[in-house]
């Protein structure tokens, strides 16, 4: 099976064998990689008309919603300060959707 993968200005998503992993390629400091089944993702949003930020982590409990994760559900969050324009929010939506059924969990 071909690798999903998910290109977002800098930001590089790839899923290959189980694995999710991120490249910010603007800022090649961050990066982070983790089994599906630990995989958490959120875009927070301060205010509906701004961009919100993009939020990666491990959850606590591998049952919690792998996209639109609540924010105390992870062990763990990591940001690569990706802003994400409400408008574009459905593209992330689509994308991990596909993962998360790969992964066999939920999204929100």
């Amino acid at each position: 099976m071909e690798p999903l993968i998910f290109d977002y200005g800098d930001l590089h998503l790839r899923v290959d064998r189980g694995v999710f992993e991120l490249f910010n390629l603007a800022g090649a400091e961050h990066t982070f990689r983790v089994p599906l089944r630990w995989l958490g993702v959120l875009v927070h949003y301060k205010k509906p008309e701004k961009p919100g930020q993009l939020f990666f982590g491990v959850v606590r409990d591998p049952n919690a919603a792998l996209y639109g994760t609540d924010r105390l559900a992870f062990r763990f969050a990591s940001s690569p300060a990706v802003q994400v324009q409400p408008a574009d929010e459905t593209l992330f939506r689509a994308y991990f959707t596909q993962v998360a059924t790969l992964a066999d969990r939920r999204t929100d």
